[in-house]
């Protein structure tokens, strides 16, 4: 049965001006699909098979192609908004035919040259495919898969208080706290993980360090970054609110005075009483 937004194998059924007609079985019947004539190859014959991806055109007829997209149908892909209008923003999942975020999809307003992580749908109602912002629905739920210290790859999607929203494994929602990640991280950005920890709600947090490096060690190395991203200084110290210093660095006011001290002891920062901690010089 055909797949609308993946790969298909289907027999090269005739030849027209405009190119080959493949042959599929869909819900409705047989119906011919066009293979425009810019993807044909030498090697293709009547009544041999090709692999294509099958998708709508702008007139919503199925079509054809032999390029291959960044994401299939029920697949995340962070993908480059190329235009807007007042339904929605045009992505380029490189393919001829842009794909719709329809604005009722987006999770956030869109512009132009923004990067969207977006999950490839079939609009059951046009069976049109398009692009969806609002994740949730779409990750999964069964984790029996997963494991604590278990690596996977990590797709930031959005961010919040307290640290990065990402896909894991290409299915799995979870959090990177601020403290647990190697450098200040956007929309789109990819990266290894290890899961840290699944807890009893459901809730999943990653680490981008290894096992065996502990929180302390963590937190070292994101005060570090934070000291030199702020231009060499920052102004938290043993008396900061617990609140200021986890809102600013994503770490426990324990786990910073550990780091503090430990840095200091390496003679890597100097302490500056209540004006807070510097880079040592």
């Amino acid at each position: 049965m055909l797949i609308i937004g993946s790969y298909n194998t289907l027999p090269i059924f005739r030849e027209s001006p405009h190119g080959l007609y493949l042959q599929a079985d869909t819900s409705d019947g047989q119906q011919d699909i066009l293979l425009p004539k810019k993807y044909i190859t030498p090697n293709m014959k009547i009544g041999e098979n090709v692999t294509v991806f099958v998708y709508t055109d702008s007139e919503d007829r199925l079509v054809a192609t032999t390029e291959k997209p960044l994401a299939k149908v029920d697949q995340f892909a962070a993908l480059i908004a190329v235009g807007t209008a007042s339904f929605g923003a045009f992505l380029d999942w490189g393919l001829e035919k842009d794909l719709l975020l329809p604005k009722k999809e987006q999770l956030y307003p869109v512009d132009e040259g923004d990067t969207v992580v977006v999950r490839v749908v079939l609009d059951p109602r046009s069976e049109r495919l398009i692009a969806v912002s609002k994740l949730q629905p779409f990750f999964e739920r069964d984790l029996s898969e997963l494991g604590e210290q278990q690596a996977t790859t990590a797709l930031v999607y959005d961010k919040t208080d307290l640290g990065y929203k990402v896909i894991i494994g290409k299915k799995y929602d979870a959090l990177l706290f601020y403290s647990d990640s190697p450098t200040e991280l956007v929309r789109g950005d990819a990266l290894t993980v290890y899961i840290k920890r699944i807890r009893e709600d459901g809730k999943i947090d990653v680490t981008a360090y290894p096992s065996g490096r502990d929180a302390t060690e963590q937190a070292k190395l994101t005060l570090l970054r934070k000291l030199q991203e702020a231009g060499g200084s920052l102004p938290l110290h043993d008396k900061s609110d617990a609140q200021e210093i986890l809102d600013q660095l994503g770490m426990s006011k324990k786990v910073f005075k550990k780091a503090v001290g430990g840095l200091y002891r390496e003679r890597k920062i100097e302490l500056l009483g209540k004006a807070g901690i510097s880079l040592k010089q």
